[in-house]
């Protein structure tokens, strides 16, 4: 596998070949798994010959780690424009008003087709299986969950609530209850937009 270290600016033109790239492996990867599936199917179903995959990424493990750093780069979007909707309300209004606009924002943001989060499982899978992947993705993981901690951070005090209990505590629950929202999602199960709403109003009190 290549360094995994910030890659050099692209061209629109390669940028969107790469677009096309990972979004084709999202379907093959949701069918196949990544360990069955192929260069070869990828560019298939990207309309791309292998010169083209090899010019963008060194291997699947290069792929993969573009896409996990793209689904992370749209998980925190759409919290920041939740966390954006608490600032614009801030205090002046109803606290679980504000919480039920900001989680609706969210959700709006980010509702992931039933392929992508199977897709997504397979990426965290295949990471957690080779140590070098594995290594290269908690790199970049933890400064976005440092990023995400300063975000959830500005949105309570901007809320004018205050958390119950401590503040890592709070983001591995909160980790969590998305985590198993997309396990739901996988057996069509719904269910995040309550279990959220009610684990957000047990962890925050009115402040002072």
């Amino acid at each position: 596998m290549t360094s995994t270290s910030a890659a050099p600016p692209v061209s629109g033109r390669r940028a969107a070949t790469r677009e096309r790239l990972m979004n084709a492996a999202v379907g093959v990867f949701a069918e196949r798994g990544i360990i069955g599936a192929s260069v070869e199917e990828i560019c298939e179903a990207a309309g791309f010959t292998r010169g083209a995959f090899y010019s963008n990424f060194a291997d699947k493990d290069e792929l993969v780690l573009a896409m996990l750093r793209l689904q992370m780069e749209h998980q925190y979007a759409a919290a920041q424009a939740a966390i954006d909707v608490i600032a614009e309300n801030g205090p002046r209004g109803d606290p679980d008003a504000v919480l039920t606009a900001a989680l609706d924002t969210l959700e709006h943001h980010l509702h992931p087709e039933r392929e992508w989060v199977l897709a997504q499982h397979e990426l965290l899978l295949y990471a957690a299986r080779r140590p070098a992947v594995r290594d290269a993705y908690r790199e970049f993981s933890d400064g976005y969950l440092e990023q995400f901690g300063a975000l959830i951070a500005r949105g309570v005090e901007a809320s004018g609530l205050s958390l119950a209990i401590p503040f890592g505590d709070a983001l591995e629950l909160l980790t969590s209850c998305h985590v198993q929202d997309q396990l739901d999602r996988l057996f069509d199960q719904g269910g995040e937009s309550r279990r959220l709403r009610i684990l957000l109003r047990l962890l925050t009190r009115p402040a002072g």
